[in-house]
């Protein structure tokens, strides 16, 4: 999420934990020191004291865990562990304030502070920022530091120690600048946006950016500006910024309190915010607004309480800025919003499309509790159980290691319940284990797949005692470094040997085991060379450095190795100075402090000496190098060096070169003090003027001749149309104050707009306080005399059967000169040739006018469309204008009727062969719905496909029967134009009877007793309740005595009731049985038998 201007609340963030074991865990402390004391009507704001349990990590800028930082809340102190992991199980707060310090050394001092759970475990990530030295200055000098973004620092050169005592001396500069536009700013700022205002009152931020100083001696030691001394700072907006206010109150950090205090202000000077402070520490440029406390408990469609999800708030205050969050294990996030404001709330991808759910709520002005409930579409598990340890007893102290989905997570265990609800799309795979950090004991690994079922883990046991497959000290389930339960991928040294069997993870030689320096059988806290790395997966436990000495005195300069060492190195390591590298790589010759190099050697031979830094531990070693410069302490400043003053010799780093030895302490002797500085002024020109004068000056008179070069360089302005390009020498005498020079102006007819071109100065000899190799340089400015005009060219509404449409071109104001415009047309929704006549041609205004016209033809067709448009161009082909183009837009209405098509169809299909489908014939509704006009029909399921035609439907078409099925018909029309109607398909059931094998009706023979015929008189409608199912009353049934009048409809037996059989003894009827309802056919045929004995 690229985030607007942070709107940052008092939100714990959700980490993603490693696992911790007590071998790794250090345990928490009691300190003795006495707790700052916060002014008792502050203190109020933050509500009672309670005891709160926390769980975090400690990450540096790259997302890497940092182990062995000393972690304080109030009284209770701990350290992270290999994992830049802490826990602490009690530690008492404040009900809305706990304050939690991170300090390392070569890091800046990090903290977070929140409104605590006294319940649930409290979840924070804090990360470290590097004290990373970016410029090292000097004492009694200016300077400005500044960042590639634009971030400054000014400096007047005074400085003190922490105990209040002036330094002198280098001074090493540490500047971070955080950016509301960097997603990692709520993790590396300290605390939480929450302050106390120039009144005293608690007020919530909105931040726009804060900037991190920290000054150092030479020797490490912690620096200030000397009091009553001011430093400038100048950070710049956030890239998203709107509508910054034009002054924004300052805050800094106290470390101390933990939270932020304002103190000044800054104004907004283009795209910076700049301040003046008189101290360093975190300084924020922050709004203040009124605040209530808002609590917002997730849940899904079922209730259940989303924890561990991430949640954004954006308010209509201070530019709609906003922040974002995570909810707790009960789906709740507490935090500071602003009072009386609507609030939206937006929970990130909730859908399984990535869509987010997004609501309103508020405005409060009171501190609230609430609960949304959010609409995700998502599968939703639930993960229920106990973790109880090999006794049975529950698990106060562990946590489960769940994996999904790539990402580890660490659910704490506090009461060996364990109740944790995800939210996901899909399937996904997932394995988990409990640890019992009390025990050192885990359980088995369990995997499965999510499948929106929630997960019932039964009860997990802890009987399984930690494990050292490899025997190197560390056990098994502690080399799971990326936490995905799975031992075969963690490799470290990629010797294709997983850290759980392998003995020297890190592949440097030394056994993981024999990397237990400090004895204590867990090699996991050994760092024997201080680099943040524990020693069993760092290959090179040597710390050694590469860097740049500055020597003292003069011929032989001496470079003071013991301080080299002090300022670059560690007492983890013991360093030895070398001339050579082949000397360094076999350990002899070493060279003793102070070492000395002549300016002779120092310029040819000698620029660099090698380091070894041998591990006090390991005793492993490795090589660095050291590069060496001279002073460059100019005492008189003269621009020699003292030691060029003092050997004659030449430093080639310095502008000026020595003639002889000569007094350091004399400003005139070789070279005179320089005390006048070279200026160059711009001018301002009329284009008939004919040259323009440029003064060369100095302030004062210089001692001797000042020789500038001359030049002159396009800008807005160009030669030779413009001026007349200069190149040339001048010369200042010595004693005057200045000189001019001439650059020739080109006087043409042309409009233009105030043009510039550039001269530039650079000096070629003299004795100027002007910086060497720098260019002077001015710009010359040349106004036009001639008389313009701004030409527009106006457009036009017309009826299409108008014919012909004319357009008016007009001036601001009548030209001296005729103006000559090119005229020409471009389509946007009208088209040439079908709907007007392109136009190329070039048109007049003459001199004195300020207006003329000319005409395009429109086209008249019998189609109906929209309203149809078309661009009129124009470009200056004559030089009396001052815009370059100009153009406007006709639009052509249309005078043909609309087509209409039917708002609705119907068509229907019988079920004759008992499928339970019916095939439709969509085509043969075309007619239908172009309603005697021309265009194309498609057919589509959605009102969005027929919208955006996709997804036709072919013909024929096969639906079920049950019930009816609504198409949507798409009418497109020859004009482009479409019109969406619809179509309602109903499959009818034809009527149903019983299949029967033999049905038949009996009578006896018409002329028993005399003349056996084999015929007789049948009532064939008997046949009916035998071998219907369904309800007769909806049915017409008709007889025959064919298959073909029967399928035709045609010939039916006329009295059904009285018929007389013409086949003798068996004769076959067929019967044709019709819906009356719906006009579906049933066609079946049965026997009529003739009983002779009768």
């Amino acid at each position: 999420m690229k985030k607007p201007i942070l709107f940052l609340f008092c939100i714990l963030l959700l980490c993603t934990f490693s696992c911790e074991n007590d071998d790794n865990v250090v345990p928490e402390e009691t300190a003795e020191e006495e707790q700052p004391i916060t002014p008792i009507n502050f203190e109020e704001n933050f509500g009672s004291s309670v005891t709160a349990r926390f769980l975090g990590r400690v990450v540096d800028e790259q997302n890497d865990p940092i182990s062995g930082v000393t972690i304080r809340i109030g009284n209770t102190v701990t350290t992270t562990d290999l994992f830049g992991t802490f826990s602490i199980s009690s530690s008492e707060v404040f009900e809305k304030f706990a304050y939690i310090r991170a300090e390392k050394s070569g890091y800046i001092t990090g903290s977070r502070a929140l409104a605590p759970s006294a319940t649930d475990v409290n979840r924070v990530e804090i990360m470290l920022l590097e004290e990373e030295v970016i410029a090292t200055i000097t004492s009694g000098e200016t300077a400005m530091v500044n960042l590639s973004n634009g971030t400054e620092v000014s400096f007047n050169g005074n400085y003190t120690r922490e105990d209040g005592t002036p330094y002198n001396g280098q001074v090493d500069v540490v500047l971070k600048h955080l950016s509301p536009d960097d997603e990692n700013m709520e993790a590396m700022m300290p605390g939480m946006l929450f302050a106390q205002d120039a009144s005293g009152d608690a007020v919530a931020l909105e931040t726009y950016g804060m900037i991190a100083v920290e000054l150092k001696s030479a020797s490490g030691e912690k620096l200030q500006l000397q009091e009553g001394n001011m430093s400038q700072i100048s950070m710049p907006i956030p890239a998203n910024s709107t509508n910054p206010p034009a002054t924004i109150p300052l805050w800094h950090f106290d470390e101390e309190l933990g939270y932020w205090v304002e103190e000044g202000e800054a104004t907004l000077q283009g795209n910076m915010y700049v301040g003046e402070v008189g101290h360093f520490s975190f300084w924020n440029y922050d709004y203040p607004y009124p605040s209530i406390t808002l609590c917002i408990t997730l849940v899904d469609e079922g209730g259940r309480p989303l924890g561990y999800t991430p949640l954004d708030l954006y308010s209509s205050l201070l530019n709609s800025t906003g922040t974002y969050g995570y909810t707790n294990s009960v789906g709740t996030e507490c935090g500071l919003v602003p009072a009386g404001e609507e609030l939206t709330v937006i929970v990130p991808g909730s859908s399984c499309q990535g869509d987010p759910f997004t609501t309103t709520v508020g405005p409060f002005t009171t501190d609230t509790d609430i609960t949304i409930t959010v609409t995700a579409n998502q599968n939703v598990s639930t993960f229920t159980g106990t973790f109880v340890n090999c006794d049975g007893d529950d698990v106060t102290d562990g946590y489960i290691q769940l994996f999904i989905d790539g990402t580890s997570e660490i659910i704490p265990v506090t009461d060996g319940t364990i109740n944790y609800t995800y939210s996901y799309c899909g399937t996904l795979d997932y394995s988990l284990k409990g640890v019992d950090i009390t025990s050192n004991q885990i359980t088995e690994i369990m995997t499965g797949t999510l499948d929106g079922t929630d997960i019932d883990l039964g009860a997990l046991s802890s009987c399984t005692g930690f494990i050292d497959t490899d025997e190197d000290g560390v056990f098994d389930t502690f080399e799971d470094v990326n936490g995905d339960n799975d031992l075969s991928n963690d490799d470290t040294d990629d010797d294709g040997i997983p850290n759980y069997q392998d003995a020297d993870d890190d592949g440097d030689g030394i056994n993981t085991a024999d990397e237990d320096y400090d004895g204590d059988n867990d090699p996991t806290n050994d760092d024997s060379d201080g680099d943040q790395i524990p020693d069993y997966l760092d290959a090179q436990d040597v710390v050694v450095f590469t860097t740049e000495a500055l020597g003292t005195e003069c011929d032989p300069v001496l470079f003071d190795l013991d301080a080299i060492i002090d300022s670059e190195g560690n007492d983890l390591h013991t360093y030895a100075f070398y001339r050579t590298e082949a000397d360094a790589q076999a350990q002899s010759s070493p060279l003793s402090s102070p070492f000395g190099v002549s300016i002779a050697d120092l310029t040819s031979n000698t620029q660099s000496i090698y380091v070894v830094a041998t591990n006090n531990t390991s005793n492993q070693t490795a090589i660095g190098q050291v590069f060496l410069y001279w002073s460059y302490e100019d005492s008189d400043g003269d621009g020699l060096t003292d030691c060029e003053e003092l050997t004659g010799v030449d430093n080639p780093s310095t502008d000026l070169i020595p003639n002889g030895i000569s007094n350091p302490n004399d400003p005139n002797d070789p070279n005179p003090q320089p005390v006048a500085t070279l200026s160059i002024s711009g001018v301002t020109v009329s284009e008939d003027a004919g040259s323009a004068t440029i003064p060369v000056s100095l302030d004062v008179p210089s001692d001797i001749d000042t020789v500038i070069s001359i030049s002159t360089f396009d800008a807005s302005a160009t030669q030779p149309m413009d001026y007349t390009a200069t190149v040339q020498t001048l010369t200042i005498p010595a004693g005057q104050l200045s000189v001019s020079f001439t650059v020739p102006i080109v006087d043409d007819a042309d409009v233009e707009q105030t043009e510039e071109f550039v001269v530039s100065a650079d000096i070629s000899s003299g004795n100027v306080l002007n910086p060497p190799g720098v260019t002077l340089s001015a710009a010359v400015i040349i106004t036009d005399n001639d008389t313009g005009v701004n030409f527009t060219i106006q457009g036009a509404d017309v009826f299409e059967n108008d014919g012909v449409v004319s357009i008016p071109v007009m001036l601001d104001n009548p030209s001296n000169v005729d103006t000559v415009i090119s005229i020409s047309t471009q389509d946007i929704t009208a088209s040439s040739p079908m709907d007007y006549t392109a136009e190329v041609q070039t048109m007049t205004i003459p001199a004195g006018q300020v207006s003329a016209s000319f005409n395009i033809q429109i086209i008249d067709d019998n189609i109906s469309e929209n309203e149809e448009t078309f661009l009129v161009f124009g470009v200056a082909a004559s030089t009396n204008t001052f815009n370059q183009q100009a153009e406007s837009v006709v639009t052509i209405i249309d005078d043909d009727e609309t087509p209409t098509i039917p708002n609705s169809g119907n068509l229907s299909v019988c079920d004759d062969n008992g499928s339970n489908v019916g095939s439709f014939d969509l085509n043969s509704m075309d007619a239908y719905y172009l309603n005697g006009g021309d265009g194309i029909v498609s057919y589509h399921t959605t009102v969005s496909d027929a919208d955006n035609n996709t997804n036709a439907i072919p013909s024929p078409y096969s639906t079920s029967a049950n019930g009816v099925t609504s198409l949507f018909v798409r009418v497109e029309f020859p004009t482009g134009g479409y019109d969406i109607s619809t179509l309602e398909l109903e499959v009818f059931n034809s009527p149903a009877f019983i299949p029967n094998s033999g049905p038949f009706i009996t009578a006896c023979d018409s002329s028993a007793g005399t003349t056996t015929d084999g015929l007789g008189v049948f009532d064939l409608t008997q046949i009916e309740p035998s071998v219907f199912i369904d309800n007769t009353s909806n049915l017409e049934v008709t007889y025959y005595e064919t298959q073909a009048d029967a399928d035709a409809g045609t010939n039916p037996i006329v009295s059904p009731t009285t018929y007389t059989s013409i086949t003798p003894t068996v004769q076959t009827i067929y019967a044709r049985a019709t819906n009356i309802q719906n006009g579906c056919v049933t066609i079946f045929n049965f026997e009529i038998n003739i009983q002779s004995d009768c």
